[in-house]
């Protein structure tokens, strides 16, 4: 009876370490983007990082077609564009204009800081693949739907965009 007891207390304590220690997947889920991020982004010759002198360090781009533009957007321009959003993995968390072809026109203030980053280094015409590590997108935190909560970006996430600047719709 003794020897049941103890190892009653024993199999509780390990099912209690046990669930202390479980994994929602968030750690395995930032750690596969870091890992993404650095081995086939940062690594890869296709992408280079975007800088300037006031810039964020960490947006990459790889350049799919040059623009016959010569004005770049600022912060407080409006900018009509086509784009689509994909996980590293590439899942598609944002459609964006990809399925009807028609651009989304926006300021380039309201979008997350590594987006806005790169836009503002586009001209008319430029095709880019944009690739922001989570810290410079929506942060380690789910990116929730205001009105029904749903996650519409997970925490961690590294964003992959490919971006096509149509037009400079306000340059004030």
């Amino acid at each position: 009876m003794k020897n049941l007891f103890f190892l009653l207390i024993i199999a509780a304590l390990t099912v209690s370490f046990n669930a202390c220690n479980k994994n929602n997947g968030t750690d395995l889920w930032r750690e596969a983007n870091t890992n993404y991020y650095n081995d086939s982004i940062v690594k890869n010759s296709a992408y280079t990082e975007i800088q300037t002198e006031t810039g964020p360090l960490g947006v990459y781009k790889k350049i799919t077609n040059n623009g016959t533009g010569t004005e770049h957007p600022i912060q407080t321009s409006k900018v009509k564009v086509l784009y689509s959003g994909t996980y590293y993995d590439k899942t598609v968390f944002d459609v964006g204009s990809s399925q009807n072809n028609t651009p989304v026109e926006f300021s380039v203030s309201s979008t997350v800081r590594g987006f806005s980053y790169a836009l503002q280094q586009m001209v008319v015409g430029d095709k880019w693949t944009i690739c922001i590590p989570y810290y410079l997108g929506y942060g380690a935190s789910d990116y929730l739907d205001p009105n029904t909560y749903q996650v519409l970006v997970k925490g961690y996430s590294m964003l992959i965009f490919d971006v096509e600047l149509v037009s400079i719709t306000q340059y004030p």
